[in-house]
Formats: structure tokens, sequence, C-alpha cells
């Protein structure tokens, strides 16, 4: 699962010296320099909220055009790359919508075979007409098809890419939450590219953009993933500590929304308290006037 810290939550945290589990047309933003690793805790987590101002600059709107280089090219290129930061904000990395933009976006995660779907989340969010982008794992994605089949043919989801094992990204076996990294440039290269031609052969989809495991990676890996044609994304508030919060605290963090941020929840847990707290805290922000994108109406 992905699991990180973020905005006002983060400097609570840090205040009182906790250390918290975690796993529409305008100009983006990315980290543009180190940011410190942010978190170092178990497998799935974090806490609130990360202002979609803290930093700007970076690597540009998109991903590099044109073919994505092979996995030789890859591993010649980055062979005897120096990782850089590692964590959750690292260069070239997307945390929030383009400077400018009056929306904000809902993601969510599916991590493993092993955990479920939470069918009243996504149910309650075509309700009410509230597009997301969710982010697959391919084991999740192999043990339901099909609820796969659904969210692919459900205009307000947008699939992409969450990593074929589910691994933080790493050019030197960096782990996050006890779960080891992908330990080289080849194994990068798998880690996305595996996923992604799954999605496209499987189901047709083309992903733009790339949440790893643990949603921590290093620097080179950014830059790898970029090269490969994708971007890599993180969020700014973080709703329910990899699916681990009860109902009142993800609808405490879903009232922290506001334009520009990219909330990270999870669509996998369904015993946990994400639903219910979407539920409590979405009417308000609707009533606010706040909308809702997916990572593609933004860009």
């Amino acid at each position: 699962m992905s699991g990180p810290l973020g905005r006002r939550g983060l400097l609570g945290l840090f205040a009182a010296g906790a250390v918290t589990a975690v796993a529409s047309g305008c100009s983006e933003r990315t980290v543009d320099g180190p940011e410190g690793n942010p978190s170092t805790g178990p497998a799935s987590p974090g806490a609130g909220t990360s202002s979609p101002s803290d930093s700007t600059g970076g690597t540009g709107g998109e991903s590099d055009a044109g073919s994505p280089p092979s996995k030789d090219e890859i591993v010649s290129q980055y062979a005897d790359a120096h990782p850089g930061e590692f964590g959750l904000e690292v260069s070239g990395v997307r945390l929030a919508l383009p400077e400018g933009c009056s929306a904000a976006a809902l993601t969510f995660d599916a991590c493993d075979d092993e955990s479920g779907v939470d069918e009243q989340l996504l149910q309650g969010l075509i309700r009410r007409e509230i597009p997301a982008t969710l982010f697959v794992n391919r084991r999740w994605a192999q043990a339901h098809p099909d609820t796969m089949e659904m969210i692919v043919d459900e205009e307000l989801f947008a699939v992409q890419n969450h990593g074929d094992e589910h691994r933080p990204l790493s050019v030197s076996g960096a782990a996050a939450y006890g779960v080891a990294g992908t330990a080289s440039p080849a194994e990068v290269f798998d880690e996305i590219m595996g996923n992604q031609n799954f999605l496209r052969e499987e189901y047709g989809v083309e992903c733009d953009f790339f949440r790893s495991g643990t949603a921590h990676l290093d620097e080179t890996s950014a830059q790898i993933c970029r090269d490969l044609g994708l971007t890599p994304v993180n969020f700014t508030v973080n709703l329910d500590d990899g699916g681990t919060l009860p109902p009142e605290a993800v609808a405490a963090r879903v009232g922290e929304i506001s334009s520009r941020d990219i909330a990270l929840g999870h669509f996998n847990q369904p015993g946990s308290g994400t639903h219910a707290g979407l539920q409590e805290a979405l009417p308000q922000l609707l009533e606010q006037g706040l909308r809702f994108v997916t990572l593609q109406q933004a860009c």
C-alpha cells in the first residue's frame, strides 16, 4: 500500500516527535530539489497534508515525449547513476495540481492480490458523479478481474499504474516501511513497465501516471519513470494512512482538501473508514463549490 506523510499533519507529527505509519489546464508543479526523507515508518501510512506551495518548479509540465527507451537503454544510461534523495517528495515527482487550477484530484490506490475491493467507496463516487484516479497494482488487478472491467469502463474513473509488484522505486534497494525496493535500473524498468504493459495488453489502458508501492522513490528512479513516458505522482493530502483510519479521522482529512490538492486514499480496504469518512465530508466540499478532476483532466 502507499502510505505517506503530508501537509498540515506532517508538521504536527514532527512537533510532537512522533513516527507515524503510512504504504483544468494550467502549469504543473513538481518538486525542484531534495526535500528530505519525510518518513521512516511501517508498511503503509502517514498523516495529514502537505502544502501545494511547499515545493515548486521542477522538471517541467509532462513526462518526456516520444518512444520510450528499451530496458537495455535504461540500464546503459543509468548504470553508474547515484540514486539521489529517496522519499515521498523527491525531485521530479508531481505533488499537486498545476498552479492556478481551481479543482482538486481524488486518487485511490489498490495494492496487492491479498487485499479486497471497497465497492461502497467506488459506488459512492459514481452516485455523486465524482471523478477519481485509480492507481492499480498488477497483482491486485489479476486478483480482481471483474472490478477491473468495471473501473476501466466507468467514464468517471481513470486507471493508472501502481507498479508490478508494489515495491518502492529505487536503483539501490532502498526500503520503505519494511518493504524492499527495486535494486537496480533494470528492476526499476520492470516495476514500471511490467504493469504498464499488462494494463495495455489486458485492458487497453495506456497509463500516463505512476505511483510507486509505498509511494517512495529516489530521484534517479523518478527520472527513469519520466524517460519511460510516465509522470510520477504523490499527494498533498493523505486521507486514510493506508486504509487504517476510522471514519471520523478520514472525514477530518477530507475536509482539508482545497484547490490544487491531490488526495491519496485506498479502495482496496473495504473494512476501513475511508468510504464512510468520504461520504461524511464530501457533501460540504461540493456545496462549497470545490470541483474534482482526474489527473489527466488537470493537465
